[in-house]
């Protein structure tokens, strides 16, 4: 057991054809390593989907794991023709992407709906 481990928590919801990864990162005990959430993007790809959103606002705390997380899962969907999305990002959180320059990478809806929305204008979903 590894008291104060960094974990990354998420659960998967669809909507249409949209993944929806609901993201937790927290200092917290860990047993074991949990499912990455790389991983299950890649086996979500293998699938075919290729419409994701990224729900970060129970992140209040993102360090580079983390971070290396959503970036791998982001060049992973974008090698495929996919479209990323982030959406609720705290203040802390946007600023620490504006500081490393991933702002410019990203593309930041403000809330759920507005980027269901999106995804359904681009695609007709």
């Amino acid at each position: 057991m590894n008291e104060g481990a960094k974990g990354m928590d998420f659960k998967t919801r669809k909507i249409n054809d949209i993944v929806i990864y609901d993201i937790e990162w927290e200092f917290k005990i860990v047993d074991e390593m949990p499912i990455a959430l790389h991983d299950d993007v890649r086996s979500q790809l293998k699938s075919g989907k290729r419409h994701f959103l990224f729900n970060l606002k129970n992140v209040n705390y993102l360090d580079s794991t983390g971070l290396g997380e959503i970036v791998a899962s982001f060049i992973s969907i974008s090698n495929l023709g996919g479209k990323p999305k982030l959406t609720n990002l705290i203040p802390r959180i946007r600023l620490m992407l504006e500081v490393t320059g991933l702002i410019k990478i990203f593309e930041i809806v403000e809330d759920e709906k507005t980027a269901i929305k999106n995804f359904s204008i681009e695609n007709n979903l």
